[in-house]
């Protein structure tokens, strides 16, 4: 081989070198997905990264580093990744998954890591990094595609037996009482006001037409409800924990007793949609993922305080539903808790996490 074939050979291998690394990104397309939006705590779960080589040159090395909550645990069997713990995004901490992978032409790999988070919150899968080098792996080119997909986790189940028991026989009497408490949708007729009466019930076209003051009569309600109210208003960042998984396993309980039930919370709620959490009376399975998924994206701070939050939950309610009001302590607020009863004319059932969760 003479020197003139050499040169050509180190030219062309050069230029090939030159080549594949202006074009080692082109054509990959990259993403990365949860199989399940929401899960409980310590479920396994698997993340699904899908990587595509949509040209006609393979791709001789590809670094993929991907961006995941540092809450994350991989499965047990899980090998060949590189996990490492790294510096807070604002004040999230997350984690690199790291693997080195080897594409043909117009091949797609899809890789399923199981996985599981043992804490309760909302979690963001940020993305990745793609490094491609050359033929040699002298030199390389990265890329980073963005994501933000996320990840709910409910909050742990945790025993409320005494509870259980406790509103058991309240709501018991609410059982009995839904026959004897007027129902303000169905009226069946007019009464002469006693004094009694809310000054809302009074008619005043009948008032007028028979003149004497007149109130509704209302029809009887038929139907068990209930209200969650969930405070977190001065509680400390564990009480919340345990008010949030208290209140997970009431909603189950109503669940079970197919009680109707509808929820809110002062916690700011961590989502692009709103950040107020109310979820409307219901029962079944998709209205209880409603409340457990705020309950699992609800954070430490407030939208609200303790009186606005009863005021505009009891305002105007008259229809027997049962209260249950849930807080760190709710000896707290004694006096504006006995206020809104008194308005409402109705006792809110009061169950204190800091407290075990009793009476």
């Amino acid at each position: 081989m003479n020197f003139l074939t050499l040169a050509v050979l180190i030219a062309a291998a050069y230029l090939i070198q030159k080549y594949v690394l202006m074009h080692a990104l082109d054509g990959l397309t990259y993403d990365m997905r949860s199989e399940r939006r929401a899960v409980e705590p310590d479920e396994p779960f698997h993340l699904v990264s899908t990587i595509e080589n949509n040209k006609r040159m393979p791709v001789f090395f590809l670094h993929l580093n991907e961006t995941v909550p540092a809450g994350i645990q991989l499965g047990e069997h899980e090998k060949g990744i590189d996990f490492r713990v790294m510096k807070a995004y604002g004040t999230e901490p997350l984690a690199s998954m790291q693997q080195v992978l080897y594409l043909m032409p117009r091949q797609r790999a899809v890789r399923r890591t199981e996985v599981s988070i043992s804490r309760r919150g909302r979690y963001i899968l940020r993305g990745a990094t793609l490094t491609a080098g050359d033929l040699l792996g002298l030199e390389s080119r990265s890329y980073q595609h963005p994501l933000a997909r996320e990840i709910v986790v409910y909050p742990r189940k945790t025993d409320i037996s005494h509870v259980r028991q406790a509103y058991g026989g309240y709501l018991g009497d609410i059982s009995v009482r839904r026959f004897i408490m007027p129902d303000p949708i169905d009226t069946i007729g007019f009464r002469e006001y006693t004094g009694n009466e809310p000054q809302r019930d009074i008619s005043w076209r009948e008032t007028l037409r028979r003149g004497r003051l007149m109130v509704k009569q209302y029809d009887y309600t038929a139907e068990m409800r209930a209200s969650l109210i969930v405070d977190i208003s001065d509680a400390t960042k564990e009480e919340a924990e345990r008010i949030f998984s208290v209140t997970r396993s009431i909603a189950d309980s109503l669940e079970e007793k197919h009680i109707m039930f509808s929820f809110v919370t002062n916690a700011w709620i961590l989502s692009s949609s709103s950040v107020f959490g109310y979820v409307p009376d219901g029962t079944g399975p998709v209205h209880l993922n409603a409340v457990l998924e705020c309950l699992g994206r609800a954070s430490c701070e407030i939208t609200q305080d303790t009186g606005k939050m009863l005021r505009d939950t009891l305002k105007g309610r008259n229809d027997g539903r049962s209260y249950i009001y849930i807080s760190a302590d709710s000896t707290k607020r004694r006096d504006i808790l006995n206020y809104y009863e008194t308005e409402a004319g109705q006792k809110l059932f009061r169950v204190d996490c800091a407290k075990e969760a009793v009476l």
